[in-house]
């Protein structure tokens, strides 16, 4: 056995033991079977799913991860897909059982620790072991929803928050853990993510039938692992042969309303994210540097494919101020943007695989 260093993860459904005790087994199970999918579809790489215990679903890391912001949105990912599956269920269920009624009152609460572990296979089992294994365990018999008030959240433990290196909107917490002392954390609100995604985000999505241009590029790669080398800064300086890209982050971390500045040697731009769905898809607005002022728009989407993921980027045509096509400058930008991809992301794909290893 060798010593990791990585995250661990449990992502435990709230409530349930309760609903269960007090439930038809019969429509509970299906229930709890459909919500566990919905978290086990969030967890691929640079997170492996580790196993299912009862209601919980847990995930660990191993090697070189991309970065802390991934990592919180992988987190505020498995609530989402949480929430929309508990939402989709409540709707479309008439049936007037407990089980059923009832399926409104599971929540759920992540748990997170940053530590080394030990890889064991067993028969034909993995199972993880050492100390911070039991630590996060440790972190789901806590009283955070008494002690703050919050009920559906993320708890991050000092040692995650720093190789997280994320200036989030956390709140601190502390509690002495069995074995453990006093045991400093932080509490992210999962719920109040969820509902400003689903009220701030307008839908920006340039579909290939509106795009006056599309690329496709078949990376060897997961979408978590691509989204990364396409949003993070410094990444993108590398493999777009930049002199500097930085970003504003009006809420600490990458999002809509987030604007980047990309210098190159010969011209500099701007573009601001309008659209962001983590490892689905991101729209972007950008100036064009060719053209002072007009505009166009752009998406970045990602699908999941058997070796990796495809991305497919889509281009709106070429607007002035009065949102009137520009047909000339239309043409520029396509023939600029696809000398560019041609070139840059093969070298995006070799440095993502020189920073997996």
């Amino acid at each position: 056995m060798t010593a990791t260093t990585g995250y661990l993860l449990i992502a435990d459904i709230s409530g349930y033991t309760m609903y269960l005790t007090s439930s038809e087994l019969d429509h509970a199970t299906p229930v709890l079977h459909s919500l566990l999918t919905a978290l086990i579809e969030q967890v691929g790489e640079p997170m492996r799913l580790w196993r299912i215990e009862g209601d919980a679903v847990l995930a660990y890391s191993t090697g070189r991860f991309p970065t802390g912001d991934t990592f919180l949105a992988i987190c505020e990912n498995l609530y989402n897909a949480f929430a929309t599956r508990r939402q989709d269920i409540v709707a479309n269920t008439t049936c007037p059982c407990r089980a059923c009624a009832n399926v409104a009152n599971l929540d759920l609460k992540i748990m997170a620790h940053y530590g080394t572990f030990e890889e064991m296979q067993i028969g034909p089992m993995n199972d993880l072991s050492g100390a911070d294994v039991i630590l996060v365990h440790r972190m789901a018999k806590t009283d955070v929803k008494k002690a703050t008030g919050i009920e559906s959240y993320a708890l991050f433990t000092d040692a995650a928050v720093r190789a997280m290196g994320i200036e989030a909107a956390l709140a601190p917490y502390s509690q002495p853990l069995e074995h453990f002392g006093e045991v400093h954390m932080q509490v992210y609100d999962l719920r109040a993510a969820w509902e400003r995604f689903r009220d701030r985000h307008a839908r920006h999505y340039i579909g290939p039938d509106e795009a006056v241009f599309t690329y496709r590029h078949q990376f060897p790669h997961s979408p978590g692992v691509l989204w990364d080398g396409l949003v993070n800064p410094e990444l993108k300086r590398t493999w777009m042969d930049m002199i500097s890209v930085t970003a504003d982050l009006p809420e600490g971390r990458l999002g809509t309303g987030s604007r980047y500045h990309c210098v190159h040697t010969e011209t500099e731009f701007y573009y601001w994210i309008i659209d962001w769905r983590p490892f689905r898809y991101f729209t972007v607005k950008f100036a064009d540097p060719f053209h002072p002022g007009l505009t166009y728009s752009e998406t970045y989407e990602l699908e999941p494919v058997a070796d990796g993921a495809l991305l497919r980027y889509t281009m709106s045509p070429t607007i002035d101020d009065n949102g009137t096509p520009q047909d000339a400058a239309t043409a520029g930008n396509i023939a600029f943007i696809k000398e560019f991809w041609d070139h840059t992301l093969p070298v995006l794909s070799n440095l993502l695989k020189q920073e997996k290893n």
